[in-house]
């Protein structure tokens, strides 16, 4: 099955890749550009297509030459307003129908009329509709190549030389100041102190009170050092994020109702699969314990988000955490959507045929509620992946019946008549046992029973109330979910919309630091490897220097492994658990934040024992040195202090003898031990005594004494 944006390459040649950019309602002809070459697309039979790729001379490649992975921070301003600029054209291109823009005769009619509009060369008109089509037909696809040009984006280092133009006034003002790294520093706070503030001022008066604060020495000494409004005004507005500002001016209620980009559209008919999907989270009906723990530490209910298709009723994505409802955690069952589903089943051991959940594409639009959708982070959906919004209003469930529907479904048939620690009408009441004691089953547990509840839906589940039109009973379509998602591709267009994994990974997994250091990748205590650190020694220098941050991805189901950022341009760099690290393998955050978390208050009682223990030392030692000093002071000291320093070699022999002699005495005869009994010094004769004469008096004297 053919869809949009598939790539086909002919005879294995590198140069003769051509991508799917439009497929025909009757699934009958298809049109095709060439990713390399300036032809505009052509058009061919979708059976002759297939055939090629059936008998071997053509092939699909799933490798995009021009995909590109960058995140904002590294897409230059100027690289961003050449994309806007490229948008507008091509949006006003396709307001004439994609169908126009195929017939030669058409196209150049539009282009002209477009070209002398817009006050802009046909050539270039031309130039960013190719673009559009070869690259992807994303908004992104239109990115200039600044990126192979010179450096990324860097400022240009403050020297001794004045930048920027030079004043007409040098004689009186000076020659004026560069502005450096501190000064803009300055410029921050006072943005941030005296303009970004509800009072509604001028930029002027934020320079004036600036001036005032920070440079009141300079304004008295050296005018010439001061810097200009026009330089103030030149970084805080390079530096603006006009959402921000607007809202701390305003407030976030104004800024929702006045100035808030409008960027979806309602839609009064849907007409094919994956057109349309509606998107929610509930909380379950059911208490989870964590996997670690012998399953004793009760998680609470978890949030269950369904993503579902309009047309066919299939359940599209799911994602099941203990955060929400937020687009945070919104945005994984988005990343569930696009996933492959027989290899995600999987990860759980969870064996399924693609026929059994053929569901991996983009929709054309998202209905959601204000929860999800309504924050700033998810005007990606619409900037960067090109799909239509539709936020329902508050206390509006109607507008999202299928998916609400589909939650009393999954309550009421799987999860309160079995589940252990479901929640009941009488919970809470007195006498009744509280269902949270009850819970057995983990996060991953409710996943796979979860997983088994959507191919049973999807497969089995007959549409009692679904409202067939005219040419699907005439098909003898049968109203359960697979069948009419095969019957809308079949039958009406089939545009599914494929994306990298990669590309969806940018978008939707939560972005994070780790840091490198001598034991691997750390993040979150959690250390992993890969072989491109390996191969780059970075564990070496990082034990030999010092340890560095680096940007990452991780996907919040599994930690199993983390993906570096800015490595390659068309791809992450997957980082694995090391070995002894495998207790967090196939864990989710949620449950590893539990064990850090449990871990942590057992240390810390731990810590309160030992600490008890070294108190309670440091009280034996001081009693016995308390004694110590207490016999010393009864025995007297009856020699000088340079005999006694001179004589430690032969005390210490002699105690050495006695110590001997006693543990002799023990072995030989245990039970008649000399227990409490202060050994008797013998005295020495003199010190001019040799060492050997001394040790064999104070052998016979002993014994004599045994004798």
């Amino acid at each position: 099955m053919l869809s949009i944006n598939m790539l086909i390459q002919c005879e294995n040649d590198p140069k003769s890749i051509e991508r799917v950019i439009f497929i025909d309602d009757s699934y009958q002809t298809c049109f095709l550009i060439n990713v390399f070459d300036n032809s505009f697309p052509i058009a061919k039979e979708i059976k002759e297509v297939e055939e090629s790729i059936n008998n071997g001379t053509a092939q699909i490649i799933h490798h995009d030459p021009w995909a590109l992975l960058l995140s904002e921070n590294d897409i230059s301003e100027k690289a961003r307003l050449s994309q806007e600029k490229a948008w507008t054209v091509v949006s006003r291109l396709l307001e004439v129908g994609v169908d126009n823009l195929f017939k030669p005769t058409k196209r150049n009619e539009v282009i002209n009329t477009i070209s002398i509009n817009m006050g802009i060369n046909r050539k270039t008109v031309v130039k960013y509709l190719k673009r559009y089509w070869k690259r992807g037909t994303y908004p992104s696809s239109l990115l200039p190549d600044f990126r192979n040009k010179g450096c990324k984006g860097q400022e240009k280092q403050s020297g001794e030389k004045k930048r920027g133009r030079p004043r007409k006034v040098k004689q009186i003002m000076g020659e004026g100041v560069n502005i450096d790294d501190e000064v803009k520093r300055i410029f921050r706070l006072a943005a941030h102190k005296y303009y970004e503030t509800k009072k509604n001022v001028s930029v002027r008066f934020a320079y004036e009170q600036m001036i005032k604060e920070y440079f009141r020495e300079e304004l008295e000494d050296s005018p010439e050092k001061l810097p200009t409004y026009n330089q103030f005004l030149y970084w805080i507005r390079k530096e603006q994020d006009l959402t921000k500002e607007i809202i701390r001016r305003t407030g976030k209620r104004n800024y929702d109702l006045t100035y808030r980009p409008v960027l979806g559209s309602a839609t009064s008919e849907v007409r094919s699969p994956m057109e349309k999907v509606q998107i929610d989270a509930t909380v379950a009906d059911v208490y989870l314990v964590s996997e670690f723990g012998d399953r004793e530490w009760v998680i609470g209910r978890p949030i269950l988000y369904l993503c579902k298709c309009v047309f066919s009723s299939m359940i599209v994505g799911f994602h099941i955490g203990l955060e929400g409802p937020n687009f945070e955690q919104a945005r994984l069952a988005l990343m569930n959507m696009v996933e492959d589903k027989v290899e995600f089943c999987s990860q759980f051991n969870i064996e399924i045929d693609e026929s059994q959940w053929p569901t991996a594409h983009l929709p054309n639009c998202i209905v959601a509620d204000r929860a999800e959708l309504l924050s700033n982070a998810s005007n990606v959906l619409t900037e960067k992946l090109n799909i239509k919004i539709e936020n329902s209003g508050s206390w509006r469930g109607d507008l999202k019946s299928l998916i609400e529907r589909q939650f009393g479904l999954l309550t009421n048939e799987v999860i309160k008549p079995i589940l252990p620690g479901a929640v009941d009408k009488d919970f809470g009441k007195r006498g009744v046992r509280d269902h949270r004691l009850s819970g057995k089953l983990s996060l991953s547990d409710f996943k796979k029973i979860i997983i088994n509840y959507i191919l049973y839906f999807n497969n089995n589940y007959v549409l009692e109330n679904y409202v067939m039109d005219e040419e699907m009973v005439k098909a003898g379509v049968k109203p359960i979910p697979i069948n009419l998602w095969q019957w809308g591709i079949q039958n009406r267009a089939g545009r599914l919309r494929k994306i990298l994994k990669e590309k969806m990974m940018l978008y939707t997994l939560p972005d994070g630091m780790a840091t490198v250091t001598e034991s691997g990748i750390k993040f979150r205590n959690i250390y992993y490897g890969t072989d491109m650190a390996l191969k780059e020694q970075w564990f070496v220098q990082a034990r030999y220097k010092k340890s560095w941050k680096v940007a990452i991805k991780y996907d919040p189901r599994n930690l199993s492994q983390i993906y570096l950022q800015g490595i390659h341009d068309n791809g992450f760099e997957r980082c694995y658990l090391l070995e002894h690290q495998s207790r967090y393998k196939n864990k989710t955050l949620e449950d590893i934040n539990y064990l850090q978390e449990y871990e942590k208050m057992q240390k810390s009682g731990y810590k309160q024992n030992e600490l008890k223990a070294k108190v309670d030392l440091q009280e034996a030692i001081e009693e016995i040195v308390k004694n110590a000093e207490r016999q010393a002071k009864l025995d007297g000291v009856k020699e000088s202090n340079n005999k006694r320093i001179k004589d430690i070699k032969t005390h210490r022999k002699f105690e050495q003898e006695n110590i001997r002699q006693q543990e002799q005495r023990e072995f030989q005869n245990p039970k008649n031990k000399m227990e409490g009994q202060k050994a008797k010094i013998i005295p020495m004769s003199s010190s001019t005594d040799d060492d050997l004469t001394l040790l064999k008096r104070m052998q016979k004297k002993g014994m004599d004494k045994r004798e």
